[in-house]
């Protein structure tokens, strides 16, 4: 079975609108564009054959995506983050792709054994795996094929996407890992990290860091 790994990608001046009451327009753009950077930095290190796809429809995102040799998709419409990945299992599925992964670029910490215990856990041709976030969320989605359920990313979404696949009779497994249960959406995930890590997180300096917890 081949993989592509999809991640959405908004405009990164509407990104992280949870963290306003916390952080200015200015660090939340930051926050998103260095989570980014980390999120492709790991992938393309540890993962270098296979495929990633950025789905956005920021011209900026897509420039970072040719920094890191990745493709992109240019998301058609602004009708939200099911809409986009959509699109990208369409597109996926056009490149004859049999699985695709999606994945946010704002977990804090990906981990590298998780993200192997992930890509390895056997799965028949059709099959959905859930990794779901500390609230309920769905950090990784990985559906085999590419369309095998509805999207039904926002609140509670993890609980929705195991239904989807329920009613659609596709086998599907929940996975809880500890790492990538950990997104940055809201100030309570701010507290959960060091002074220093806010720091870089909030400043511009792009990817020049190995982030620490």
């Amino acid at each position: 079975m081949t993989l592509c790994i999809v991640i959405p990608m908004k405009d990164p001046q509407c990104s992280k609108q949870r963290l306003s009451d916390v952080l200015d327009p200015h660090e939340r753009q930051n926050i998103a564009l260095n989570l980014l950077h980390k999120t492709l930095q790991f992938l393309t290190q540890h993962f270098p054959r296979i495929s990633v796809l950025i789905v956005t429809p920021a011209t900026v995102i897509a420039k970072i995506a040719e920094q890191y040799k990745v493709s992109v998709l240019i998301e058609q419409g602004t009708k939200g983050l099911n809409n986009a990945i959509v699109q990208a299992a369409q597109h996926c599925e056009e490149l004859g792709f049999t699985s695709q992964l999606v994945l946010p670029a704002d977990i804090i910490d990906l981990d590298y054994d998780e993200f192997k215990q992930l890509l390895n856990l056997k799965r028949p041709r059709e099959s959905v795996i859930i990794c779901p976030a500390d609230d309920g969320g769905t950090n990784a989605l990985l559906t085999s094929p590419p369309r095998a359920i509805e999207f039904s990313y926002g609140l509670d979404s993890s609980r929705k996407h195991w239904r989807n696949a329920q009613q659609n009779k596709v086998h599907c497994q929940l996975l809880t890992l500890p790492n990538l249960a950990l997104d940055l959406d809201t100030a309570q995930d701010l507290q959960l990290l060091s002074a220093d890590v806010i720091n870089q997180l909030t400043h511009n300096n792009h990817h020049h860091h190995q982030l620490q917890r």
